[in-house]
């Protein structure tokens, strides 16, 4: 190769390195430009803290849900026993009460009847003494008939009298009254207004304090009242112990098992009532969601063995003046249950797979 021709080449080459880099330099940002970013991992809504779970939700998501909060009250709460029992089945009561009517009005015909042949014997009786045109075979047959009166009389007085034992062995003497008709007070237990409870009262070692008034889970309709009308002739099969009739409104089915509690002497204790709306169960368990700021809800955990005033009466866990979720409940849970968001599916270009 010449002088020349080296030259040339020398000079050729640094040209060609420059058009090189400046090539790949400038393809850089139209290849940048045009390749798929990932967007970046979204926010989750729902996070673990202090072992409780939390759901973010803004203000828009929570209006769109239809999520209603209300704020906690202090309250306090008289101490209490739970007791257990049972509805009591008033049907034999009422077959009781149309037996007795039965026998009621045996024994009036009864009592008519035997008036009359009495009266019929008294007379055939003074005529034969006066030797009236009467026949001994008449007087006869008058005083077997006052006879078979009496005799019907007593069989029905009898049954009307079993009957009365029956409604005193099974129900005491005031339930017993009411087969009669006597206790008005106590007719709407007749008429279905009002049921019977079975309640085995847990009474302490030389105590004969009974309380005149309880209350008990009506289940739908909340806590109620129940007052005290006699003790219970007859056991419960729910639990052994001493038994009393407590009477209360309309609220559970026959038969149904009942938690009931008792007041006792000791001081109020200080709380707060978890309202029935709030409480949703899962995993076995009744939770309430809390209200933190405007968007956090935090799960926390309800202690359901002390039913009162329509909700929970909880003595630890939760606070005066916190907001529930009263409606909507259900929805955070969803949302709990929901699969976590993550980058990829949040990319909606196709190329983020590769």
């Amino acid at each position: 190769m010449s002088s020349l021709g080296k030259r040339l080449l020398f000079a050729l080459v640094p040209t060609a390195a420059a058009l090189a880099a400046w090539g790949w330099i400038s393809y850089q940002p139209a290849q940048s430009a045009t390749s798929p970013t990932p967007a970046p991992a979204p926010t989750g809504r729902v996070s673990n803290e202090n072992g409780l779970t939390v759901v973010t939700l803004d203000d828009a998501t929570q209006k769109r849900s239809g999520i209603q909060t209300d704020p906690l009250v202090a309250t306090k709460r008289q101490d209490e026993k739970t007791a257990y029992g049972s509805v009591l089945d008033l049907q034999p009561l009422i077959d009781l009460q149309a037996r007795y009517r039965a026998a009621a009005a045996d024994v009036a015909s009864a009592q008519a009847a035997l008036e009359v042949s009495a009266q019929e014997a008294e007379r055939n009786r003074v005529l034969f003494r006066d030797h009236i045109n009467i026949s001994q075979k008449t007087l006869q047959a008058a005083q077997a008939s006052w006879s078979a009166d009496k005799a019907k009389l007593q069989s029905a007085q009898a049954s009307l009298e079993g009957v009365r034992a029956s409604a005193l062995q099974q129900f005491g003497p005031q339930l017993a009254a009411l087969v009669a008709g006597k206790d008005t007070e106590l007719a709407g237990l007749l008429d279905g207004q009002d049921m019977m409870l079975r309640i085995v009262v847990p009474v302490a070692e030389g105590s004969t304090w009974i309380p005149q008034q309880i209350s008990f889970d009506g289940g739908a309709k909340g806590r109620l009242a129940a007052r005290l009308v006699s003790a219970s002739p007859q056991s419960d099969p729910i639990a052994e112990g001493l038994t009393f009739l407590y009477r209360a409104p309309a609220s559970l089915p026959v038969g149904s098992k009942v938690i009931a509690f008792l007041p006792t002497d000791q001081q109020p204790a200080s709380g707060i009532v978890i309202p029935r709306t709030a409480v949703l169960w899962f995993g076995g368990q009744p939770w309430a969601y809390v209200q933190q700021g405007n968007d956090r809800f935090v799960r926390r955990p309800v202690d359901d063995r002390s039913p009162y005033d329509g909700g929970y009466f909880v003595a630890a866990g939760f606070a005066a003046g916190e907001r529930v979720v009263t409606r909507g409940a259900e929805l955070l849970l969803s949302e709990e249950q929901r699969p976590p968001i993550t980058a990829a599916a949040a990319c909606k270009d196709p190329e983020c797979d590769d």
